[in-house]
C-alpha cells in the first residue's frame, strides 16, 4: 500500500469528522464520487453525491443538529491503484432518536470503498454499522 492511498483515507476520515461537526453536508458530500453508494445505519440506501447531500442535510437541521461525531482507528488496505477498502471506527454523542429523544452515545464501523479519480481520492461506496456492546478500548 502507498502512504498516499493511506494517508488519503486519514485525511478524508478527518474531513468527514470536520463536516459533519460544523454540520456542513455540502463540504461531507464532496467527500463521495458523483455516482458514489451509501448505505447508512438505518438500512437506507443513498444513492448519487446530491442524494447524500439531501438526506443528510434534512437530518442535521433536525435530529443531528447538536451531534458531534469522532473518527477513532482508520484501516486501509489498498485494493491495485484505483481503489482501497477503509474500515473507519467512530463514535456520535448528541444527536437524537427520530421522535426527538435524546439518543445515548452509541459508535460504530464505517466500511468504505474508496476510489481514485481525478479530484483525489473519493469514496464510491460506504456501509454504515451501528454497533452493539461497548466500545473496544482505546
Amino acid at each position: 500500500m502507498t502512504s498516499t492511498v493511506e494517508e488519503s483515507a486519514r485525511a478524508i476520515a478527518r474531513e468527514w469528522e470536520a463536516a459533519w461537526n460544523a454540520h456542513d453536508m455540502t463540504r461531507l458530500a464532496a467527500l463521495f464520487t458523483e455516482d458514489a453508494d451509501l448505505v447508512t445505519v438505518a438500512a437506507t440506501r443513498l444513492h448519487g453525491r446530491a442524494q447524500i447531500e439531501t438526506s443528510h442535510a434534512a437530518m442535521h437541521r433536525t435530529q443531528f443538529q447538536a451531534s458531534v461525531w469522532a473518527c477513532h482507528e482508520t484501516e486501509v488496505q489498498a485494493l491495485g491503484d484505483s481503489f482501497a477498502l477503509v474500515h473507519q471506527a467512530w463514535s456520535i454523542h448528541g444527536d437524537l432518536d427520530p421522535d426527538g429523544t435524546p439518543r445515548a452515545p452509541r459508535h460504530g464501523l464505517f466500511t468504505w470503498w474508496l476510489q481514485a479519480t481525478p479530484q483525489g481520492w473519493r469514496i464510491r461506496a460506504a456501509q454504515n454499522t451501528n454497533a452493539v456492546g461497548a466500545p473496544p478500548a482505546r
